[in-house]
C-alpha cells in the first residue's frame, strides 16, 4: 500500500502485525551453550498442540502460540518469561533485518530462475537457444557439479533483507515497513535488529535498550512516524529554459 508523508511524497510500504508476542523461555550458555530468546507469535487452539509445547505455555503463562522462533541476544538482553512485546520496539526510521521464505514459483528457466541473459538472435547465427543455459561444465570431468545453477524448481528459498520503519501504531500493534518483503500475504516474517553496516543507519536514532517499558503515568502517542526531510524533496534546481549563446 501507499503513504504519503507531509511533504506530499509517497512510499510504498508493507503492513505487518506484531500478534500476541510473548517470551516462553530463556537460553542460557550453562544450560545450552548459548543464549537466546524464545518467543511466541499468534495464537492455534491448544487441541493441535504437543503436550510439551502445552506444557512450555502453562510455564510462561500465556496462551498456545501460532509460531515459534528464537532471536539470539546477550545476558545484558534478557526479558523476564511472560513478557509481551510490542511494536514500539522499534523506532520509525529505524533500519531492520527482515528474515522469510520467498513465494513459490515453480519451475522455471534459468534465465527466470538466475537471471541470466540467454543467447543471441537469429541475426548472429544461434538457433533455438535463445533462453538456454549454455555450457554447463568441462568436457575432461564429463560430469555436471553440485550447485550448478540451472533450470530447476524455483522457490521458496529463505531472504533477508533491508527494511526501514515507516510508521508503528501501537493500538493494533502494526508496523509499516518500507518496501516489499519475501513471502505471500499473511505468511510469516522475523523481525530483528540490523547489524553490520546496516546497524551503522541508525547511529542518530536513540532505541529502547532491552526494549521499550512503558512507564507509570506517562502518556505515549498512538501513531508515530518517521519524521519527514527537512528539505523539500519536490524543490529542484532552477534551470534556464534558453541556454545564454541561443
Amino acid at each position: 500500500m501507499g503513504l504519503w508523508d507531509e511533504w506530499g511524497e509517497k512510499h510504498m510500504v508493507t503492513v505487518c502485525q506484531v500478534d500476541r508476542l510473548h517470551v516462553l523461555r530463556k537460553l542460557t550458555i550453562q544450560r545450552d551453550g548459548y543464549e537466546a530468546l524464545q518467543l511466541g507469535l499468534g495464537y492455534r487452539s491448544a487441541h493441535r498442540q504437543s503436550r510439551p509445547e502445552l506444557g512450555l505455555y502453562i510455564k510462561a503463562g500465556v496462551g498456545p502460540k501460532h509460531h515459534i522462533s528464537e532471536f539470539r541476544i546477550s545476558s545484558d538482553c534478557m526479558l523476564p518469561v511472560g513478557h509481551q512485546l510490542s511494536v514500539r520496539h522499534f523506532v520509525p526510521g529505524q533500519w531492520c533485518f527482515v528474515s522469510g521464505m520467498t513465494k513459490t514459483r515453480g519451475y522455471h528457466g534459468p534465465m527466470k530462475r538466475w537471471g541470466f541473459s540467454g543467447g543471441g538472435s537469429d541475426v548472429r547465427g544461434h538457433r533455438q537457444s535463445h533462453r538456454a543455459h549454455g555450457s554447463m561444465g568441462q568436457r575432461g570431468a564429463a560430469k555436471i557439479w553440485k550447485g550448478k545453477k540451472s533450470h530447476g524448481h524455483m522457490g521458496p528459498d529463505p531472504r533477508c533483507v533491508n527494511a526501514q520503519v515507516f510508521r508503528i501504531e501501537a493500538e493494533r500493534n502494526l508496523i509499516f515497513l518500507k518496501g516489499s518483503l519475501p513471502g505471500f500475504k499473511g505468511g510469516i516474517i522475523k523481525i530483528h535488529d540490523a547489524r553490520g553496516s546496516t546497524a551503522l543507519k541508525n547511529k542518530h536514532i536513540r532505541l529502547p535498550y532491552p526494549t521499550f517499558i512503558p512507564e507509570v503515568g506517562v502518556e505515549y502517542p498512538v501513531t508515530i512516524e518517521k519524521p519527514p526531510p527537512e528539505r523539500d524533496p519536490f524543490l529542484y534546481p532552477e534551470q534556464p529554459l534558453y541556454q545564454p549563446n541561443d
